[in-house]
């Protein structure tokens, strides 16, 4: 049975070396890090929703990676989701997996801004929504023919009507505080500062409330020790 490793660049960096040499701090933001970096990658859960049984799954950190001698090799494909302050880190696990023969795929919002970047780290780049590409991605890795780039065609199309359940279930439950539950996704306008509603969806769009309730009720039964220390 092949085996997939998630792995998640988890973590927001909050500092800058000459801004701090200058005196200028981010307390606030620092805090808000330790939030974010509390919680799971949604989006790496919800392809392993997506994954056939056919296949050995496991949702990895790279902060609790970082604690080990090495990186784990065990795996036969490596999927990485990366925020954009994680980018260049996310390119050198990426680098050790390629090193090792071991194909990966990458994606999220900045690789798929830097697809041609990324590409020069990884086997295939996934580019726009993950959930319409990521079966086409498995059908290749199983066949050894892995495109290098996987391209939502029109951007933006998945309906979220169709979202699997994210695999809560591969989460420790002792480790979150927090876990996410995405309600709706998009933007119908253009900012020029945000990369998200220009990449992900130009239109806004919103999970079937049933499908919402069904995820409460999934992180409730998998990590109700999570759950009761926060509702406490």
């Amino acid at each position: 049975m092949k085996k997939i490793g998630f792995i998640a660049m988890s973590g927001v960096r909050a500092h800058n070396e000459e801004l701090t040499k200058l005196g200028l701090t981010l307390p606030g933001f620092v805090e808000r890090n330790k939030i974010i970096t509390s919680m799971p990658s949604l989006g790496l859960l919800t392809l392993a929703g997506l994954t056939p049984d056919c296949f050995e799954i496991e949702y990895c950190e790279i902060a609790d990676l970082k604690q080990l001698d090495s990186l784990p090799e065990h795996f036969d494909v490596v999927a990485i989701s990366t925020f954009t302050a994680q980018l260049k880190e996310a390119y050198l696990v990426a680098d050790f997996y390629e090193s090792r023969k071991i194909p990966v795929v990458m994606g999220g919002i900045p690789v798929s801004s830097l697809a041609d970047e990324a590409l020069e780290h990884c086997t295939s780049v996934v580019i726009g929504e993950g959930e319409p590409l990521w079966p086409e991605v498995l059908r290749d890795f199983e066949n050894g023919n892995l495109k290098p780039f996987y391209r939502q065609i029109p951007p933006g199309s998945f309906d979220l009507r169709a979202a699997p359940m994210p695999r809560f279930d591969l989460l420790d439950p002792e480790k979150y505080n927090r876990i996410t539950v995405q309600t709706s996704r998009g933007c119908p306008h253009k900012c020029e500062f945000c990369a998200s509603s220009i990449l992900l969806t130009p239109h806004y769009k919103v999970k079937p409330v049933e499908k919402v309730i069904a995820e409460i009720r999934e992180i409730k039964k998998n990590l109700a020790a999570s759950v009761h220390r926060v509702c406490r």
